[in-house]
């Protein structure tokens, strides 16, 4: 075992390096010493005493439930709105009531009469009391703490004690002023309205008496109801009327037509004659069948009965005429006694129409002072029954005040809290030391130091290990363990995801034109960036061939059904891959892809994008065994890295010729794979 021979000159400066660093590390040390001693010295004498020497403040506290005095019924609002803001609640007026002047001032004057000093509150000792006691509401709750702070503890309590028995006395008196006064008005509303209702009730009996109405209802007054009968009474009058007009036309119109207006039934006489000139020709009629007409001629019994039929028959005549120009007569005297009656009517109801105007006019007014007399008695009621509430509900509404806690004598200062305080003031000063002696050694840095010789023994026979690199001076250990190791052996190039045929032809049917075009393109060998570049002017569609530009020009064949899907956008504009008026780029082509892989319900959709596509037709022509060079011809140049990562695709035996190779997949030419 052999070592490593160390020079002369790097020995001496290891040795005499070595009481050099030492006598530099002391110094630092005792700067670094006497800075952060001195600093934490002075901001513990600062701050301590700064924390002792506050004046130590005292709290007394009690808590009250205040349940505030109920509104007066129907007359006092229990609430009162401010526009734009919540309304205000009666227990949050009396925890203001708590602290105001006046209840201050009360308690001035009994702690003074107590035999209490309080010639330090200074001129004005209302506004030292205010500002050393303040009430706070508990929230969702009628309790109020009550504090009170000060630097004499012995007259904290007491304090706010008196301000509990002031409040509570000032609610009492309050509530029986307001009671008192609420009483009176009440009373004496009840009172003015007793006086209006027997006035107003005597007013409207004398003007029922002086214009003779007997009640509210229209029917039951002397004027409207006899009106109300010449109504009736004239509307009879009027159907009689009208009845015998037409009884007289109807006769005057028969006997102008020779009609016969009078029934026998009507008239016994000429009932009587018609039965036996009827008996008197069933008597010639039977002779008439019994014997001719020659016979009969001669026969006494047969002329008599002739002359007997003939006397009848103008007996019949004469009864009739003389039974029409009766009832002629009678229906000109029933018309004419029908006239009289309607018209004397008229006359009666014209002579009273004065008298029912005046009455209505009247017995309206009557009406109308009924409706305020009514609303008067109403509103005397209302007072009344206000009037019992309020007395009801006296007790009720009487204000109440329980001391929940009453404040007790503080055995301890509130604040300040000296021993934290203090706790707090030498963690601050520690702090501000060790920035102090940071800060100091920030800006006194030494150089940095000689270099470490490293000895090392060589083993026989064992190569030499490498040689350790120095550091540069600014490294850190933190640069050295986050640097990251020398890679071993080359990255494999990761081909990305294929595609089945099935997943080929569900994403071609999913896809919208522009999608369809673009993954036909990628099947069909061009890159992304050659299908964004594609011109209208690149394709032959005589030929069927598109003409690829770019890094690696080629002639690429153009088939079903990308050739019509070319042919109907190289008609349309200067690039084949447009959206819209704007040309497509790789983003939106990965984007459309996604969704038709999304749409077709592809497992791991989100790995499928144009580099997928790609992938997918080239190693569909390797998987064929196609010569890497007539590969590049179609797809276009390849890096090294990949094609070492296809070679492993690649079929095993010799590679097969281009005239053999299917350049168009099955699933792109819609052709069945089973």
């Amino acid at each position: 075992m052999t070592a490593r021979p160390i020079p002369e000159w790097d020995i001496g400066r290891a040795v005499g390096g070595s009481g050099f660093a030492s006598s530099v590390a002391r110094a630092a040390n005792r700067r670094r010493l006497r800075v952060f001693l001195g600093t934490l010295i002075v901001a513990l004498i600062v701050s301590l005493a700064y924390t002792f020497l506050r004046p130590a403040v005292y709290r007394a506290s009690a808590r009250l439930e205040i349940t505030p005095a109920a509104a007066a019924p129907g007359s006092v609002q229990t609430q009162i709105s401010i526009a734009g803001t919540e309304p205000v609640k009666p227990f949050l007026t009396e925890v203001q009531v708590l602290t105001s002047r006046p209840v201050l001032e009360q308690v001035r004057k009994r702690l003074t009469d107590a035999g209490y000093q309080l010639g330090d509150l200074g001129s004005d000792p209302i506004a030292a009391l205010r500002s050393g006691i303040q009430a706070v509401p508990v929230e969702n709750t009628n309790i109020v703490e009550l504090l009170a702070e000060g630097k004499r503890p012995a007259i904290l309590a007491p304090m706010v004690n008196t301000v509990v028995d002031v409040y509570r006395d000032r609610l009492v008196d309050a509530y029986r002023t307001a009671t008192e006064t609420a009483v009176a008005q009440a009373d004496a509303e009840v009172s003015k309205l007793d006086a209006d209702v027997a006035a107003r009730r005597r007013e409207v009996e004398g003007y029922r008496l002086r214009n003779n109405i007997v009640s509210l209802e229209r029917s039951e007054n002397e004027v409207l109801a006899r009106v109300r009968n010449q109504s009736d009474a004239l509307g009879k009058a009027n159907e009689r009327l009208a009845t015998a007009e037409g009884n007289l036309r109807a006769l005057t119109d028969a006997a102008a037509a020779g009609k016969s207006v009078v029934r026998a039934r009507d008239n016994p006489t000429l009932a009587n004659i018609e039965q036996r000139a009827s008996q008197a020709r069933e008597d010639l009629h039977d002779l008439e069948r019994s014997y001719t007409q020659e016979y009969l001629a001669t026969q006494p019994q047969a002329l008599a009965l002739r002359a007997r039929i003939a006397g009848l028959d103008r007996q019949i005549a004469e009864q009739r005429r003389q039974s029409q120009q009766d009832a002629l007569t009678e229906a000109q005297e029933e018309l004419a006694s029908a006239q009289a009656a309607a018209n004397r009517l008229k006359g009666q109801m014209a002579a009273d129409r004065r008298d029912v105007a005046q009455f209505t006019t009247h017995f309206n007014e009557y009406q109308a002072m009924q409706s305020a007399l009514a609303d008067l008695e109403k509103a005397y009621r209302d007072a009344v029954q206000r009037r019992a509430r309020l007395e009801a509900s006296e007790r009720a509404r009487m204000p109440q005040l329980r001391v929940v806690e009453a404040a007790a004598t503080p055995a301890a200062p509130w604040r300040p809290l000296y021993w934290r305080d203090a706790a707090i003031s030498a963690t601050g000063s520690l702090v501000l030391a060790l920035l102090a002696m940071w800060l100091v050694e920030l800006f006194n840095r030494s150089d940095p130091a000689p270099a470490v010789i490293v000895a090392q023994t060589l083993t026989p026979g064992l190569p030499a290990a490498p040689a350790l690199q120095p550091l540069p001076a600014h490294a850190s250990s933190q640069d050295v363990l986050s640097s990251a190791p020398p890679s071993l052996l080359p990255q494999p190039f990761m081909l990305p995801r294929e595609l089945d045929p099935d997943e080929i032809a569900g994403l071609l049917a999913a896809g919208d034109a522009t999608a369809r075009l673009t993954m036909l393109l990628l099947l069909s060998g061009l890159s992304v960036d050659e299908a964004i570049a594609l011109r209208a002017r690149d394709v032959d569609l005589a030929q069927g061939v598109i003409h690829v530009q770019g890094s690696s020009p080629r002639d690429v064949a153009l088939r079903e059904p990308l050739r019509d899907l070319v042919a109907a956008r190289s008609a349309d504009g200067e690039r084949i891959l447009m959206a819209g008026a704007h040309p497509v780029g790789e983003g939106e082509i990965d984007a459309q892809i996604l969704s038709a892989a999304h749409d077709a319900r592809l497992e791991r959709a989100s790995e499928v994008d144009a580099k997928c596509l790609r992938h997918t037709y080239v190693a569909y022509l390797v998987r064929q065994g196609i010569r890497f060079a007539d590969l590049q011809r179609i797809v276009g140049s390849l890096p090294a890295p990949v094609l070492g990562a296809y070679a492993a695709l690649s079929p095993a035996g010799p590679p097969a010729a281009l005239a053999g190779i299917d350049l168009a997949p099955p699933s792109v030419r819609g052709e069945d794979r089973s």
